[in-house]
């Protein structure tokens, strides 16, 4: 079969009560591969759109931890409001990855915000016994 009639599955992210929600709750649709018998690990119902995958994936290299990566869909964010909340679904259909940090110096050089949490009033989360 030559290439070009190749039918690609299309992904899309849909919560389960998506006819009656909002436009922000779905993400998609990406064309993009996988099966049960590949790494890329997909479920495909009719007219070839995916029903099931993986939605996060790491790679860990305990050797040397700046060197792990992961994928998380759709995005970073939980807010369908905030920049993040689907950033990341194309580079997930597209099986891409971006750098899991682990030390602070890695963090730090790659950093584009920092937010500082401090409490309101003296002794607010302090443990008991000011421990």
């Amino acid at each position: 079969m030559h290439r070009a009639h190749l039918v690609r599955p299309v992904a899309a992210l849909l919560r389960p009560e998506a006819s009656t929600a909002p436009g922000w709750q779905e993400v998609g649709p990406a064309s993009r591969g996988g099966s049960g018998d590949t790494v890329g690990a997909a479920a495909w119902g009719s007219g070839f759109r995916q029903t099931a995958g993986a939605g996060f994936r790491l790679v860990v290299d305990v050797g040397a931890w700046d060197h792990s990566v992961a994928m998380n869909t759709p995005g970073q964010s939980g807010d369908p409001h905030g920049e993040h909340y689907a950033d990341l679904f194309e580079q997930w259909a597209g099986d891409g990855s971006f750098p899991l940090l682990y030390s602070s110096a890695a963090v730090e050089k790659r950093a584009v915000r920092t937010i500082a949490l401090r409490p309101s009033a003296p002794g607010v989360g302090q443990p008991p016994n000011g421990r």
